[in-house]
């Protein structure tokens, strides 16, 4: 099914842990900013969804201090 949902890139500054109240470094945001870019470069919904899930992987991983 073709899906037209588009996100908005996020800026440094948006991106704060819950967890410890860290603000997530430019590289993080960069790196946040490529899944959105290839979430709105896709056109299936399975496919959105896919980097969807992978984008809130690497930010929890974030988040955590893990990447």
């Amino acid at each position: 099914m073709i899906d037209t949902r588009q996100q908005e890139l996020a800026k440094h500054g948006d991106l704060i842990s819950p967890f410890n109240g860290r603000v997530l470094t430019q590289i993080e945001v960069d790196g946040y900013n490529r899944y959105t870019l290839d979430f709105n470069r896709f056109t299936y919904e399975a496919d959105k969804e896919f980097m969807l899930d992978q984008r809130h992987r690497f930010i929890v991983n974030c988040f955590y201090g893990v990447a």
